[in-house]
C-alpha cells in the first residue's frame, strides 16, 4: 500500500498537456471547429473585401456613363420631346433643354450622385416617371429570364456533359461538341434573332415577342408563354460554355483514381457519375460561372431589345438613345451591381463547395 496521500499523488503525477494537438512530427493539428471558423473569417474577409471595392467601381462606371454621355450624338431635348418636336417652337426647345442640362458632365453626375445617394435617383424623361418607379418595375422581368435561362442552360449542360464525357469518341459526341463550340461564336442578339425566325415566324410556336399578346392583361398564362423565347435565348447563349467546360472537368475527373477506387468497391457507373464525379467536376464551372455573370447580363439585355421584353436592358438601350442621363447611370450602375454580387455568391458557394479553395486568392 502506498504511504503518499492523493494530493502528494496529484502533484507527482504528470500534469495533462494543456494547448494545441501536435502530430508525431510536432506540427499542429487544426480540429474540425478551428477549420470551419478560420473558413467562416476568411470568407467574411472577402465579402469585406469586394465590398470595399465595390463602392469605387460604381462611382467609376456612373462617371464613365456621364462621361461618354456627353460625347455621344444623341440629344436629351429630342428625346424629351419625341414626336412633338417638329412642332416645339424655338422658345420652347431652349427652354426644355434649360431644364434638361445644367452644366457640364461633370456638374450633371455631381447632382445625379448627390440626388441618387439621397435615396432619388432623379426623373425620366423617357418614361416620365421617377427611375426609382421604373427601375423597381422593369428588374424582376429582366432576373426572371435571367434565372430561368441559367436554370435551363444548367440542366441541359449536366445531361449533355454527361453523355460526351463517357464516349468521348463516339460520333454523336463529336457532333455536339464541334456545334457547341460553333454557338459559342455567335453573339447572343444573333442567336435571338435565330430562334425568333425559327419558333415563332417559321413555326408560329411561340410569340415573336413582347411580355402579353396586344390588348391582353398581364397574368400567369401570358406572360409563362411570351417568356419561353427569351429564356430560351438566354439559355442557349450560356450554353455551349458550361456544357464545354463540364464536360472537360468531367473527363479530368474520370481519369482519377478516386474513379478508379470507386469502381473496384464495385459502386455502379451512375453511382460513381452523380455522387462522386459530378459535385467535383461542378466546381470550376461555379467558378468560372463568376467570372462570366457580366456577360450574362449584357447578353440578356441584348435579348430584351431584340423580343422587346420590359426589362432593364430595354430601358438602359432608350435611355442612351434619348440621353435620359438619371436612367441611363441608374440603370448601368444596377447592372453592375448585380454582376459584382453575383460574382462574389458565386465565390462563396465555391468556398462552400471546395474545401481546398482559400478564399484570400478570390
Amino acid at each position: 500500500m502506498s504511504t503518499t496521500s492523493a494530493p502528494e499523488r496529484a502533484a507527482a503525477s504528470p500534469s495533462p498537456r494543456i494547448g494545441p494537438r501536435r502530430d508525431c512530427a510536432g506540427h499542429r493539428v487544426r480540429t474540425g471547429r478551428a477549420e470551419s471558423g478560420g473558413r467562416t473569417a476568411r470568407a467574411a474577409w472577402l465579402v469585406a473585401r469586394r465590398l470595399a471595392w465595390t463602392v469605387p467601381m460604381l462611382v467609376v462606371v456612373s462617371l464613365g456613363i456621364f462621361a461618354l454621355a456627353a460625347l455621344s450624338p444623341a440629344d436629351a431635348t429630342s428625346g424629351f420631346l419625341g414626336a412633338n418636336e417638329e412642332f416645339a417652337s424655338g422658345d420652347s426647345r431652349v427652354n426644355v433643354t434649360g431644364l434638361l442640362v445644367s452644366g457640364n458632365w461633370l456638374q450633371s453626375w455631381f447632382g445625379w450622385a448627390g440626388s441618387a445617394l439621397a435615396g432619388d435617383p432623379g426623373w425620366s424623361t423617357v418614361y416620365r416617371a421617377p427611375v426609382a418607379e421604373v427601375v423597381a418595375s422593369r428588374l424582376p422581368w429582366t432576373v426572371l429570364i435571367m434565372a430561368f435561362g441559367l436554370v435551363v442552360a444548367a440542366v441541359v449542360s449536366v445531361a449533355v456533359a454527361l453523355g460526351i464525357a463517357r464516349r468521348p469518341g463516339h460520333p454523336v459526341s463529336r457532333i455536339v461538341a464541334s456545334g457547341l463550340w460553333t454557338v459559342s461564336a455567335v453573339p447572343s442578339f444573333l442567336v435571338t434573332l435565330g430562334l425568333m425566325a425559327v419558333f415563332a415566324l417559321g413555326l408560329g410556336w411561340l410569340p415573336a415577342g413582347g411580355l402579353t399578346d396586344a390588348g391582353a392583361d398581364i397574368g400567369v398564362a401570358q406572360v409563362a408563354v411570351h417568356m419561353v423565347l427569351p429564356t430560351l435565348a438566354v439559355a442557349v447563349s450560356q450554353l455551349p460554355w458550361m456544357t464545354l467546360h463540364l464536360q472537360e472537368s468531367l473527363a479530368g475527373q474520370l481519369q482519377g483514381p478516386a474513379v478508379a477506387a470507386a469502381r473496384v468497391r464495385g459502386l455502379s457507373e451512375t453511382t460513381i457519375l452523380l455522387r462522386h464525379v459530378l459535385p467535383a467536376a461542378s466546381v470550376p464551372v461555379l467558378a468560372i460561372a463568376g467570372t462570366r455573370l457580366p456577360e450574362i447580363v449584357a447578353g440578356a439585355a441584348l435579348v430584351e431589345l431584340v423580343l422587346s421584353w420590359p426589362g432593364l436592358g430595354q430601358s438602359l438601350v432608350d435611355a442612351a438613345l434619348a440621353g435620359d442621363l438619371a436612367l441611363l447611370a441608374a440603370t448601368g450602375v444596377l447592372l453592375t451591381a448585380l454582376s459584382l454580387l453575383g460574382g462574389l455568391v458565386a465565390d462563396l458557394a465555391l468556398v462552400g463547395l471546395d474545401p481546398r479553395v482559400d478564399p484570400r486568392g478570390l
